[in-house]
Parts: C-alpha cells; structure tokens; sequence
C-alpha cells in the first residue's frame, strides 16, 4: 500500500495550487515570529556570555536542519495533510495522533498565532500611544485580515504571505548588511572581555543550563515543519515538501544567526539582559531610532506573516482529524480549502488573545512542540510495518532522525531541572488530549 492511499480514495480531487517557492515561503514565514526578536535577551539573562547564547543558536541549527530532513522523509513516505496527527494516528495509534492533534490546536497553532498578533501589534504602537482596547484592537484587526484572505480564496492568502515574507527578507538583509558594513568594530560594545570568562559550557551544570535556554530558541525552530501541514494542496508533494523544509530551515538558519550575533554583540551586554525588545534595541545601537524604527516596521511584517502562515496550515489538521471522525464533521471541506475550520481557528485565536499576556508561554511552547515533533518523528520506526513498500530510510535520513531525538531528549531532560513549572504544563496539556480522546470515543458510541 502506498503512503498517499492511506487517504480514503473516494474524495474529490483537491486542487494542488502551492509550488515549492509557496511552500519554502510558508516555511520561512512559520519560523522567523516573535521567537528570534525576543529569545536572545532571555538567554542572555541565564547564560551571562554572549558567546553561549550563539553557541545557543548554532545547536538549535543544527536541530532544526536534522528536524526538517526527518520530516522530510515522512512527507516523501506519507504526502498527505494533517503533520502530528496523520502521522502518528496513521502510524501508530489514533490515540497518538488525537493527541498531537489536540497539541496542534492549543499550542501548535492557537497560541503562536496570538504570540505573533499580539508581537505585532506591540511593535506597530508608539508606548505613548499604547492602550489596552487599542493593541488589542490592532492584533485582532491583524488576525481578522489574515482570516479573510485565506476564506475568501486560498491563492490570496498565500500570495500576499508571499509578498509579506520577501520584503520580511529584503528589510532583514538591509538590516544585516547596514550592521556588518557601516558598523565600526570598536562599536560592537557587547564584545566580551577576557574576565568574563569562556564561552564554551565549562562544566555540566552550565550544559544544563545551555540546554534549558534552548527551549527558547527552539521555539524560534519550529516552524521548520510547516509544509507538510498542506501536503494534500501541494505540487508534487513527496518531492517539494521535503525540499521546501530543508529549503527553507538553511535560510532562516543563516538570518538568525546573521541577526543574533548583531542582536548580542553590537548593544552593551546590560542593555539586552532579560529585555523582551532586543531586536530594537540592538538595531538602535547600530543605527540610531532611524534604524530602530526600520525594525519595528520589519518585526510587524514578520508576525504578520507568521499569522498568515499559521491560519494557512493549521485548518488543515483539523480539516483532516473531522475527515477522520475525531473532531466534528462540520469541520470537514474533503476537496477545498477549510474556510469554517480556518474560521474556528481564527475565533479561539481571538478567544486566548483576551486571556494570555504576550510572552509568558515561550517556555511552554518551546517544550511542547519540540516533544510532539519527536514524536512525529518516532513513527519512523513504524512505517515500515504499516506501509510495506515505502521506500527504506538513507542513512542521511537517519542520522537526521537519531540527532532530532537526541538533541530534543536533552532539551527536554535539561528543562525538567530549569523550567519545571513549564515541563509539567506540557505533561498536563498531553494528559488532557488522551482523556479528550477517550471522552471524544464514548460519546461516538453512545
């Protein structure tokens, strides 16, 4: 049995309108949010050094890279809609799958999204300006906006993500180039000195603590996986999802660690310690508040876009857990765009919006969605048995696996030591998505 046929065969058609450019452009737009403006001077506050929290950035690279490969080799066996969910529920248990789809719709995608609205809006309002009514007024009008595009015909959505996401690029390379070229060296005031210490881990306690702070930076990763949400509206998906993952993931790669070394480097190490704004603030160090207010304007149409990105790909899990019965039918729109489950996703964004503050669950996040990613990722070892002649993994598509597992084991055993509350947060939230499950099955047989 091939992997596409473990989708029913008697749907209509779905219309395969997003390219490999699409795909790598909701890929970039997923991942660069609110996470790499914020991360560095968090990590800053626990490492002390400026050289860790690059060191920090390098790992989660290297994570992501081996995250996307692995992916990659889901999609080419399974290249279908639906991420977590089709994969585990497909591969290993329907409970599995219930469950990361529950994860998808709390923390996958509902919350990055009023992250990512709730970021904009922060950085398009002057604080003189800033009143309650008013930021949320701007972060719903965002997430409104994006609704409507993706509603009214998926291509407008997508196209006007994709403009988004090239002047995103364009205003970030302007911003790179301006700090390496017009920048004198001996104005890179974050340069550490020879008392501060090394910057590699010297001990295991401060392994742990690396480790810990990447649950920040890796939330700025995720989005690495963003493509196989719209395998089924893909062209040629067994080839261009894996491509547009890897793709995408090497540039973003290369932008944040562009960005993070000028964002730790070029202030003063006092000025970033703990500050949410550290992109401005490195920006007004290597320019002025013209610069500043350049990058203001470019984390605006970077959370915008992540809004886009987001309401483009997570209809689609639960289009596809309604198509299989674990979510209410109504939710199902078997051969079109989901318009009522990108509608669904839009109202409990704006539902949080009124409930959370801006950045208290980056930790959680982080967490959350790197542990449902390898479990995405483990269902590996079962294709085999349940598609028989899917195609045996490379060994680069191993070593992909093994290092994704490894370095989110770490990840995860290090943040149970430095961020227990949130560690338990993410057992509770997959705790709740297994009774939903079982819940969800007695009412179907009743």
């Amino acid at each position: 049995m091939q992997g596409s046929q473990l989708a029913t065969t008697d749907d209509p058609p779905i219309r395969k309108y997003l390219g490999l450019p699409t795909l790598t452009a909701l890929v970039v737009a997923n991942m660069i949010g609110a996470g790499v403006f914020t991360s560095s001077g968090f990590s800053m506050a626990a490492l002390n050094h400026p050289g860790r929290v690059m060191l920090t950035w390098v790992l989660c690279a290297g994570w992501a890279i081996a995250g996307s490969i692995a992916y990659g080799a889901l999609a080419k066996r399974m290249p279908l809609s639906g991420g977590e969910y089709l994969f585990l529920s497909r591969l290993v248990h329907p409970a599995l799958g219930f469950m990361a789809g529950w994860i998808s719709l709390v923390a996958g995608f509902t919350v990055p999204i009023v992250i990512a609205a709730k970021g904009a809006a922060t950085y398009s309002l002057p604080e003189s300006q800033e009143s309650d009514w008013l930021f949320r007024g701007v972060a719903i009008t965002i997430i409104f906006l994006a609704t409507t595009c993706h509603v009214v015909r998926a291509e407008v959505g997508a196209w006007v993500q994709n403009t988004i996401v090239g002047l995103k690029i364009a205003l970030l390379t302007a911003f790179v180039l301006w700090a390496f070229v017009w920048l004198p060296a001996d104005q890179w005031l974050g340069m550490p000195s020879d008392q501060e210490g090394p910057w590699w881990p010297e001990n295991w306690n401060a392994w742990v603590t690396v480790l810990g702070a990447m649950s920040w930076i890796a939330l700025s990763y995720t989005g690495f996986n963003a493509a196989v949400y719209v395998a089924d509206e893909s062209q040629h998906a067994e080839r261009n999802v894996p491509r547009a993952m890897l793709v995408g993931t090497i540039i973003v790669t290369v932008i944040y660690l562009l960005l993070n070394y000028i964002f730790v480097y070029a202030p003063n190490a006092d000025a970033i310690l703990g500050k949410k704004e550290v992109a401005a603030i490195a920006a007004e160090a290597v320019g002025g508040n013209t610069l500043a207010t350049w990058m203001r304007i470019t984390i605006v149409l970077a959370m915008t876009s992540s809004v886009f990105s987001l309401l483009l790909a997570g209809p689609r899990v639960y289009q596809k857990m309604a198509d299989d019965g674990v979510m209410p039918r109504i939710l199902s729109s078997t051969g079109r765009w989901p318009q009522l489950a990108t509608l669904v996703q839009a109202l409990l964004a704006i539902i949080v919006l009124h409930m959370a503050s801006l950045f208290q669950l980056m930790s959680y996040l982080g967490l959350t969605l790197s542990a449902c990613g390898a479990l995405a990722v483990l269902s590996l070892w079962w294709i085999q048995r349940r598609v028989p002649d899917a195609q045996p993994l490379s060994i680069l598509e191993l070593v992909a696996v093994i290092v994704y597992l490894a370095v989110t084991a770490c990840i995860l055993a290090a943040s149970y030591t430095t961020h227990a509350d949130e560690f338990r947060a993410m057992c509770v939230t997959f705790g709740i998505g297994i009774v939903f499950y079982v819940a969800w099955r007695q009412i179907e047989k009743s």
